[in-house]
């Protein structure tokens, strides 16, 4: 399993971190999204899934993100 950190900065509430931790474990990466650092601490498979992927799904949703 691989880590990422990714910097998502116009995170504003409970309600997006509920919707990011959705958006990643749906495509089977694990978060701990922080509000209050605007961060989210993604493990993932590599064999499955790229970096892109990660960005991809919290990006869909309107939020910057950025690895960290």
């Amino acid at each position: 399993m691989a880590k990422v950190v990714l910097k998502i900065s116009n995170m504003s509430c409970g309600h997006c971190v509920m919707t990011i931790r959705r958006a990643l474990e749906k495509i089977g990466a694990k978060a701990e999204v922080s509000l209050e650092n605007k961060t989210a601490v993604v493990e993932y498979d590599e064999s499955k899934l790229k970096i892109e992927d990660l960005i991809n799904a919290v990006a869909k949703f309107g939020y910057d993100v950025e690895v960290a």
